[in-house]
C-alpha cells in the first residue's frame, strides 16, 4: 500500500521540477529575445539619436504635467457636478413645497370665490324681495291715499248737500203760514238767512280733486311756460352775439320743440281719454279694463320719453355751462348769462310740470284699475318715476 503512494509522490515531484525547468528556460529565452531586439534597435538607430533623448525627455515631462492638469480639472468638474446636482435637488424640493402651498392657496381662494358668489346670490334675492315688498307697499299706500281723498271728497259733497237741505227746510219753515193763533205772523221775520241761490253758489268754492287727464296743458301751466320760453329765446338772440355761445341757441330751440311735441302728445292723450272715459259704467268690465290698460301703457311710453328729454336737458345744461365760461365782466356776457339762467330755469319747470302731470295721470289710472280689481301694471311694468335718480 505504501509503494504506490511513494511512486505517485515521486511522479508529482518530477513533473513539478520539469515545469520549473521549462519556466526558467522560457524566461531565459524571453530575456535573450529582448536583449537581441534592443541590440537590433540600437544598431538601426541614426547617428544623431543620442542628441534627441533630452528633447524627448522634456516632451515626456511636459506631457506628464499636462496630464496632471487635465486630471485635476476632471476632478474639479466632478466635484462641481456633484455640488450642482445637490443644489438642483434642493431647488426641486423648494419648488415642490412652494407648489403645494400655491395649490392649497388656490383651492382656498376658489372656495372663497364660491362662498362669495353664494352670498351675492342670497343678497340679490333678498334685494329683489325687498324691492317687491317696497313696490307692493307703495301701491298699497297710493291706493289708500287715493281712497282717503275720494272719501274726503264724498264727505265734502254730502256735507254740502246736507247744508243745502237744511237751508231749504229752514226757508220753507220760515216762509210757510203758521196754523196757530198768530195767524200770518212769522216768528223768524227778524232773522237773517241766505237765499237758496247763494247756497248753491257756495259749492263752487269747495276744493275738489279733478282727474289729471281732464286738465289740458293750459291748466297745468305748461303752455304758458312754453310761450314764455319762446319769448326768452327771442330775447337771447337779441342780447348775444353769435360768437359768444356758438350753437347753444339752436340746441335750446330743439329742446323747446321737444317739450312742445311732448306736451302736444299728452294733450292728445287727455282728449282721447275725455272722449272715451275709462270710467264709463256703460261699458263692459273687460272692455273698460282693456281701455284703461291701453291708456296706462301709453302714459308709460310718454313718461319714458319725458325721462329721455330730461337727460337731454342735463346734457344741454352742461353745454351751456361750458360755452358760458370765460370773461364774465363785460355787459354783453352778463346779459347773455342772465338770459341763459332764465331759460334754464324755465326748461326745468317745464320738465317738472310734464313729469308731475304724467305721474298724476298714471297714478289715477292705477287707482282705477286697483279699485276695479283688474290691475295689470306688473305685466307691463315700467319704472314709475324713471326720471328720479
Amino acid at each position: 500500500m505504501a509503494k504506490p503512494e511513494e511512486e505517485e509522490e515521486r511522479l508529482r515531484m518530477r513533473s513539478f521540477v520539469e515545469e520549473e525547468k521549462e519556466h526558467d528556460e522560457l524566461k531565459k529565452l524571453a530575456k535573450s529575445f529582448l536583449v537581441l531586439s534592443f541590440s537590433v534597435m540600437l544598431a538601426h538607430l541614426p547617428n544623431d539619436a543620442i542628441s534627441l533623448v533630452p528633447r524627448l525627455t522634456s516632451q515626456v515631462t511636459e506631457l506628464k504635467r499636462r496630464l496632471a492638469t487635465a486630471e485635476e480639472q476632471v476632478r474639479q468638474m466632478k466635484s462641481r457636478r456633484v455640488e450642482d446636482s445637490k443644489a438642483n435637488a434642493r431647488v426641486v424640493e423648494i419648488f415642490a413645497s412652494h407648489r403645494n402651498a400655491w395649490q392649497e392657496e388656490e383651492k382656498r381662494l376658489l372656495n372663497r370665490i364660491h362662498e362669495i358668489e353664494e352670498e351675492r346670490e342670497d343678497v340679490m334675492n333678498r334685494i329683489s324681495e325687498l324691492e317687491r315688498e317696497v313696490s307692493e307697499r307703495d301701491e298699497m299706500i297710493g291706493f289708500m291715499s287715493r281712497r282717503e281723498i275720494e272719501e274726503e271728497d264724498d264727505d265734502d259733497g254730502q256735507g254740502d248737500e246736507s247744508s243745502e237741505r237744511y237751508a231749504v227746510d229752514h226757508l220753507t219753515l220760515s216762509s210757510s203760514p203758521s196754523p196757530n193763533a198768530y195767524g200770518n205772523f212769522n216768528p223768524f221775520q227778524d232773522l237773517q238767512y241766505e237765499s237758496l241761490e247763494s247756497v248753491y253758489r257756495m259749492k263752487h268754492f269747495v276744493p275738489r280733486r279733478e282727474s289729471p287727464w281732464k286738465i289740458d296743458s293750459e291748466g297745468t301751466g305748461v303752455s304758458a311756460k312754453l310761450r314764455l320760453l319762446e319769448e326768452e329765446l327771442l330775447n337771447l338772440e337779441k342780447v348775444c352775439r353769435p360768437s359768444d355761445i356758438s350753437k347753444v341757441p339752436s340746441l335750446l330751440k330743439k329742446q323747446a320743440k321737444r317739450y312742445q311735441a311732448l306736451s302736444g302728445k299728452i294733450d292728445d292723450l287727455c282728449r282721447r281719454m275725455q272722449s272715451s272715459d275709462p270710467c264709463d259704467a256703460t261699458l263692459g268690465p273687460e272692455f273698460r279694463t282693456q281701455r284703461q290698460n291701453e291708456f296706462l301703457l301709453e302714459c308709460f311710453r310718454l313718461q319714458q320719453r319725458a325721462s329721455e328729454t330730461g337727460q337731454k336737458l342735463v346734457s344741454l345744461q352742461t353745454e351751456i355751462t361750458r360755452s358760458n365760461q370765460g370773461d364774465q365782466l363785460s355787459q354783453a356776457k352778463m346779459n347773455t348769462g342772465r338770459s341763459l339762467d332764465l331759460i334754464k330755469n324755465n326748461l326745468k319747470e317745464v320738465q317738472r310740470n310734464l313729469e308731475i302731470w304724467l305721474a298724476r295721470i298714471i297714478g289715477d289710472l292705477e287707482g282705477i284699475l286697483a279699485r276695479d280689481g283688474a290691475s295689470r301694471v306688473r305685466e307691463f311694468y315700467v319704472a314709475r318715476y324713471p326720471f328720479v335718480q
